[in-house]
């Protein structure tokens, strides 16, 4: 059962208590992403991610490392477009102890200029390791054509020439906008109750973390037209993705959108995994997958294949689009789908980290509890007629966009799907 705690300066605390296990996961979430950035400062959100843990007061770079080694536990961060995470996992044990250093580090960093020197030169290591991930590429190219224009359609990385010219005046001013009480959650899972979560944050975290209102307001709704980005390089496959806009993070049409995913391309007995892959032997992987934000979302193909191969493997995806929009799914796919949804559901139930990022994130954009039951009770409720209407309402080729990364195509993807 999860449980939620709100307190005066509008910090929220979510637990989920499994006294079934000895570990607990602990995650402090900030509605600071890419889509809070500006085209000046696009990468501070990531940036801050990474030079919070370069030291504090009390704590080197190698000390805040040891702290947490010492106790056996893990600890790390990740920055998506909507959302910040900084989470540590240990054993019940060193819970209060994990806790204490992670908020005094989510507090009391102090963003010394030589430590941000040396990240910046990470950071821009890890901008170049995307250059040589040509799937990481196409979904960038995905989002700057779907979402030309706005703060979606940039990277979260940022380009390496803000990441290069960012200082402690940038990462303090990002932070007294966003990290603020309002726009934090704590997401605790695990083998602590909410009594003991709520006494952790009252005498750790709630008293240190800025009390104003956060300031920059959340990405609106975009009106999506059809594009396309190519991007030439030589790479020894080619990564393609075919995206559609479609449902938003809370709409209430998500599972029926889920469950054609799982039939169309969600795993090894899918429509396109079975006619690409198996019968035509044209891509090593292909699958679909939806990508939700607050008030966006995109249903996306991805493959990789031989670009000699592009016009064979995206005429057959096409196919496999028209083929689903012409005859629908079946009753029995339908059914399995539904399946495999519930399964997954159940089994990230034994993992604390997925309760603590599911329970965090939902609460963080939402501002509702997570409850599997609820999942479970709207997977049921998709019927059939329900996923013929999405295909019918979402595949349609007016706003169809295309990505592709790899050597010289032998044609044009975009054109294909569109059937021009």
């Amino acid at each position: 059962m999860n449980e939620l705690i709100k307190y005066s300066n509008g910090l929220k605390l979510v637990v989920n208590n499994n006294p079934a296990v000895r570990s607990v996961a602990v995650g402090i979430w900030v509605g600071a992403g890419s889509t809070r950035e500006t085209e000046e400062n696009n990468g501070i959100s990531h940036f801050t991610e990474h030079v919070m843990f370069k030291g504090t007061d009390k704590y080197t770079s190698f000390d805040i490392a040891n702290v947490f080694e010492s106790m056996g536990a893990a600890i790390n961060a990740f920055t998506g477009k909507e959302a910040t995470c900084y989470y540590v996992k240990s054993i019940d044990e060193y819970a209060e102890k994990c806790f204490e250093a992670l908020a005094h580090i989510f507090t009391r960093s102090s963003f010394d200029a030589d430590e941000l020197d040396k990240e910046r030169k990470v950071i821009t290591e890890e901008i170049n390791m995307v250059e040589d991930s040509p799937e990481d590429i196409c979904y960038d190219l995905l989002a700057q054509t779907l979402y030309a224009g706005s703060s979606l359609g940039r990277t979260i990385l940022g380009p390496a020439d803000n990441v290069k010219r960012f200082t402690r005046y940038d990462v303090l001013a990002y932070m007294d906008e966003l990290y603020t009480a309002d726009n934090i959650v704590v997401s605790v899972s695990g083998n602590m109750d909410s009594s003991q979560a709520d006494k952790l944050v009252r005498k750790y975290f709630l008293d240190e973390i800025r009390s104003n209102k956060c300031a920059a307001k959340r990405t609106g709704k975009i009106e999506v037209k059809s594009n396309k980005a190519v991007r030439i390089k030589d790479f020894e496959q080619s990564n393609i993705g075919i995206s559609y806009p479609s449902l938003e993070f809370m709409n209430p049409r998500s599972p029926v959108q889920n469950v054609f995913s799982i039939i169309f391309g969600g795993g090894m007995s899918s429509r396109l995994f079975q006619k690409i892959r198996e019968q035509m032997g044209l891509a090593y992987s292909v699958y679909s997958a939806p990508l939700a934000y607050v008030n966006n979302g995109n249903f996306n193909i991805m493959l990789n294949i031989t670009a000699a191969n592009t016009e064979k493997a995206v005429s057959a995806v096409k196919k496999e689009i028209e083929n689903a929009i012409s005859n629908g799914v079946s009753e029995e796919e339908v059914q399995r789908a539904k399946i495999q949804l519930k399964s997954a559901l159940v089994f990230s139930e034994e993992n604390i980290q997925n309760i603590m990022n599911a329970q965090g994130k939902l609460m963080l954009l939402a501002g509702e509890l997570y409850s599997v039951d609820k999942r479970i009770k709207e997977i049921d409720a998709v019927k059939k007629a329900d996923c013929n209407k999405f295909i019918r309402e979402t595949l349609t080729p007016e706003k169809v966009c295309a990505a592709y990364v790899g050597k010289e195509p032998n044609t044009d993807v975009l054109s294909i799907i569109k059937g021009e």
